[in-house]
């Protein structure tokens, strides 16, 4: 019977957060950028095998007179940025198989010329279905541990990614804590701004009503249980703590507990 919530602003912050939380797991798709291309992206992950940073940025500065000593330590030719002279070439048949414009008739021929298009094609279509085997090894935000959070994957950053899961989680507990703000403002609306035959009960509620009630009441004992598992999480996963980890006395079931707590009654 109450024209309002006890707490409008409370309802207003509860009903914004959600989508706060809803857009935070929507993030981990972009935290995957792997599977909305069809090829690998070495780009990131050369420079961290690059073991020459040091090289790079101290002897290439030299300038001056000493340009060319700087390059000689990498082996390269004095004339390496210039143009020089053709040398004679003095191997067998070279012209025969160098120089006949009617090699280029046939499509083989053409298809296999260094200077064609269709060379260069033919390697690109070639390096587009290869995958290069150690930004598969590198890239660990393509894996996640699932809607369930199965431990000790979700709770080792040696397992899952290090962006996407942990989105994953903070969005969990963004929306649990919109759930909480939201039925505990109802809840107090229904115990506070009812009308008085409702509250002596004196009147028969629907069943949906009741549902309501009954569902609200639930989550005020599961939802803290759920949040508190994520804080867990992340807690293991950046801060040393060993609450899933079998290895140093934590308990690997002891995250599915929590998790079903919440599941089975929400469920």
């Amino acid at each position: 019977g109450s024209k309002d919530v006890a707490f409008p602003r409370l309802n207003s912050i509860g009903f914004w957060i959600q989508p706060c939380g809803w857009l935070l797991l929507a993030k981990t798709a972009f935290l995957r950028p792997q599977f909305w291309r069809y090829y690998d992206k070495p780009a990131f992950f050369s420079p961290l095998l690059d073991k020459s940073k040091v090289r790079l940025f101290s002897e290439l500065d030299e300038t001056g007179f000493n340009f060319s000593k700087s390059l000689k330590l990498y082996d390269i030719e004095e004339f390496f940025m210039f143009w020089k002279h053709r040398k004679q070439i003095k191997l067998k048949d070279y012209t025969d198989f160098s120089f006949v414009p009617n090699k280029l008739t046939f499509w083989t021929s053409i298809l296999s010329y260094p200077e064609s298009f269709w060379f260069a094609a033919d390697k690109a279509v070639k390096a587009r279905r290869k995958k290069v085997y150690f930004t598969k090894c590198s890239n660990r935000t393509l894996t996640m541990s699932g809607w369930a959070f199965i431990t000790p994957f979700s709770s080792n950053t040696k397992f899952t990614g290090v962006g996407s899961q942990d989105i994953a989680v903070i969005g969990v507990i963004f929306t649990g804590i919109s759930t909480t703000i939201s039925f505990t403002n109802l809840l107090i609306t229904r115990r506070t701004l009812s009308m008085p035959g409702l509250r002596n009960r004196r009147v028969l509620l629907p069943f949906i009503t009741i549902a309501l009630f009954l569902t609200m009441r639930m989550l005020a004992l599961i939802t803290p249980v759920l949040g508190a598992a994520m804080i867990m999480l992340l807690l293991d996963r950046h801060w040393q703590t060993t609450f899933f980890e079998f290895v140093y006395g934590g308990d690997t079931i002891l995250f599915q507990h929590l998790f079903w707590f919440f599941g089975h009654p929400e469920v």
